[in-house]
Protein backbone atom coordinates (compact mmCIF):
# COMPACT_ATOMS: atom_id res chain seq x y z
CA UNK A 1 0.00 0.00 0.00
CA UNK A 2 0.97 3.20 -1.26
CA UNK A 3 2.09 5.78 1.89
CA UNK A 4 -0.83 8.38 -0.27
CA UNK A 5 -3.07 5.29 0.47
CA UNK A 6 -1.67 4.59 4.18
CA UNK A 7 -2.41 8.02 5.54
CA UNK A 8 -5.80 8.69 3.69
CA UNK A 9 -3.99 11.45 1.38
CA UNK A 10 -6.11 13.01 -1.46
CA UNK A 11 -3.56 13.66 -3.75
CA UNK A 12 -0.20 11.96 -4.54
CA UNK A 13 3.05 13.76 -2.38
CA UNK A 14 4.28 15.56 -5.35
CA UNK A 15 8.08 15.51 -3.63
CA UNK A 16 9.85 12.67 -3.83
CA UNK A 17 12.35 13.23 -0.97
CA UNK A 18 9.30 14.39 1.35
CA UNK A 19 7.84 11.27 0.62
CA UNK A 20 10.83 9.61 1.07
CA UNK A 21 11.23 11.06 4.91
CA UNK A 22 7.53 10.35 5.45
CA UNK A 23 8.17 7.07 4.83
CA UNK A 24 11.19 6.76 7.18
CA UNK A 25 9.13 8.84 9.53
CA UNK A 26 6.02 6.58 9.57
CA UNK A 27 7.71 3.28 9.36
CA UNK A 28 10.08 4.56 12.58
CA UNK A 29 7.48 5.11 14.74
CA UNK A 30 5.85 2.00 14.30
CA UNK A 31 8.78 0.37 14.75
CA UNK A 32 9.14 2.25 18.48
CA UNK A 33 5.67 1.04 18.87
CA UNK A 34 6.11 -2.11 18.40
CA UNK A 35 9.17 -2.19 20.37
CA UNK A 36 7.36 -0.99 23.23
CA UNK A 37 4.69 -3.52 23.04
CA UNK A 38 7.17 -6.20 23.29
CA UNK A 39 9.13 -4.83 25.71
CA UNK A 40 6.48 -3.74 27.87
CA UNK A 41 5.62 -7.04 29.89
CA UNK A 42 9.30 -7.20 31.26
CA UNK A 43 9.12 -3.51 32.70
CA UNK A 44 11.49 -2.40 29.72
CA UNK A 45 11.33 0.78 28.25
CA UNK A 46 13.21 1.06 24.79
CA UNK A 47 15.89 2.99 26.23
CA UNK A 48 16.57 0.58 29.38
CA UNK A 49 16.53 -2.69 26.53
CA UNK A 50 19.14 -0.11 24.50
CA UNK A 51 21.46 0.02 27.90
CA UNK A 52 21.35 -3.67 29.19
CA UNK A 53 21.90 -4.79 25.40
CA UNK A 54 25.38 -2.73 24.88
CA UNK A 55 26.32 -3.35 28.38
CA UNK A 56 25.89 -7.13 27.48
CA UNK A 57 26.90 -7.52 24.08
CA UNK A 58 29.17 -4.53 23.43
CA UNK A 59 31.26 -4.95 27.10
CA UNK A 60 31.52 -8.48 27.79
CA UNK A 61 29.71 -8.26 30.68
CA UNK A 62 32.65 -5.59 32.09
CA UNK A 63 31.67 -1.97 33.28
CA UNK A 64 31.13 0.90 31.08
CA UNK A 65 31.00 4.59 31.89
CA UNK A 66 27.83 6.70 31.84
CA UNK A 67 29.97 8.69 29.67
CA UNK A 68 30.58 6.35 27.03
CA UNK A 69 27.06 4.70 27.34
CA UNK A 70 25.41 8.26 26.94
CA UNK A 71 27.66 8.08 23.36
CA UNK A 72 26.42 4.47 22.54
CA UNK A 73 22.88 5.21 23.18
CA UNK A 74 20.33 6.35 21.11
CA UNK A 75 18.86 8.50 23.15
CA UNK A 76 19.72 11.89 24.53
CA UNK A 77 22.99 12.10 25.80
CA UNK A 78 21.07 14.04 28.73
CA UNK A 79 18.90 11.26 29.79
CA UNK A 80 21.72 8.80 30.76
CA UNK A 81 21.65 9.61 34.12
CA UNK A 82 18.27 9.53 34.90
CA UNK A 83 18.01 6.12 32.69
CA UNK A 84 21.12 4.41 34.48
CA UNK A 85 18.92 5.62 37.92
CA UNK A 86 15.66 3.79 36.95
CA UNK A 87 18.03 0.83 35.90
CA UNK A 88 19.52 0.50 39.19
CA UNK A 89 16.52 1.37 41.40
CA UNK A 90 15.18 -1.68 39.24
CA UNK A 91 18.47 -4.06 40.24
CA UNK A 92 19.35 -4.54 37.12
CA UNK A 93 22.25 -2.39 36.88
CA UNK A 94 25.02 -1.41 38.97
CA UNK A 95 27.17 1.79 39.49
CA UNK A 96 30.86 1.15 40.79
CA UNK A 97 33.00 3.82 41.08
CA UNK A 98 36.10 3.64 38.69
CA UNK A 99 39.37 2.48 40.18
CA UNK A 100 42.03 4.96 38.33
CA UNK A 101 39.19 7.95 38.33
CA UNK A 102 36.85 8.56 41.37
CA UNK A 103 34.38 11.07 39.63
CA UNK A 104 33.61 8.54 36.66
CA UNK A 105 31.07 5.96 37.43
CA UNK A 106 32.02 2.37 35.51
CA UNK A 107 27.87 0.90 34.97
CA UNK A 108 27.64 -3.15 34.80
CA UNK A 109 24.82 -5.37 33.89
CA UNK A 110 23.62 -7.24 36.91
CA UNK A 111 22.36 -10.85 37.42
CA UNK A 112 18.78 -9.72 37.37
CA UNK A 113 19.63 -7.61 34.76
CA UNK A 114 20.74 -10.24 32.28
CA UNK A 115 18.04 -12.53 33.55
CA UNK A 116 15.20 -9.97 32.71
CA UNK A 117 17.20 -8.75 28.92
CA UNK A 118 18.08 -12.64 27.98
CA UNK A 119 13.67 -13.00 28.48
CA UNK A 120 13.39 -10.02 26.64
CA UNK A 121 15.54 -9.89 23.60
CA UNK A 122 14.07 -13.41 22.72
CA UNK A 123 10.75 -11.51 22.28
CA UNK A 124 12.36 -8.69 20.45
CA UNK A 125 14.46 -10.98 18.34
CA UNK A 126 11.88 -13.49 17.30
CA UNK A 127 9.56 -10.00 16.06
CA UNK A 128 12.65 -8.64 14.43
CA UNK A 129 13.06 -11.37 12.50
CA UNK A 130 9.49 -12.08 11.39
CA UNK A 131 9.25 -8.25 10.77
CA UNK A 132 12.25 -7.32 8.97
CA UNK A 133 13.49 -11.20 8.23
CA UNK A 134 10.49 -11.11 5.43
CA UNK A 135 12.62 -8.96 3.51
CA UNK A 136 15.48 -10.66 1.31
CA UNK A 137 18.92 -10.30 3.23
CA UNK A 138 20.25 -8.30 0.41
CA UNK A 139 17.48 -5.79 0.85
CA UNK A 140 17.95 -5.63 4.53
CA UNK A 141 21.70 -5.04 3.70
CA UNK A 142 20.36 -1.98 1.08
CA UNK A 143 17.94 -0.60 3.86
CA UNK A 144 21.47 -0.34 6.39
CA UNK A 145 23.01 1.54 3.19
CA UNK A 146 20.44 3.72 2.69
CA UNK A 147 20.38 4.46 6.06
CA UNK A 148 23.51 5.53 6.91
CA UNK A 149 24.04 7.52 3.56
CA UNK A 150 21.38 9.50 4.88
CA UNK A 151 23.18 10.14 7.96
CA UNK A 152 26.64 11.09 6.42
CA UNK A 153 24.62 13.60 4.42
CA UNK A 154 22.89 15.00 7.33
CA UNK A 155 26.27 14.82 9.73
CA UNK A 156 28.06 16.70 7.30
CA UNK A 157 25.12 19.82 6.80
CA UNK A 158 24.95 19.41 10.29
Amino acid sequence: MSLQQELGLPRPIMNRAHEAVMNIVLTGEMLAKEGQRLLRPFGLTDSQFNVLMLLKYQNGGEGVSQTVLGERLLVNRSNVTGLIDRLEQAGWVQRLADPNDRRVNQVKITRAGLSVLNKAEEKYFDRTEEVIGALPAKNQTLICSLMEAVRQVLRKSG
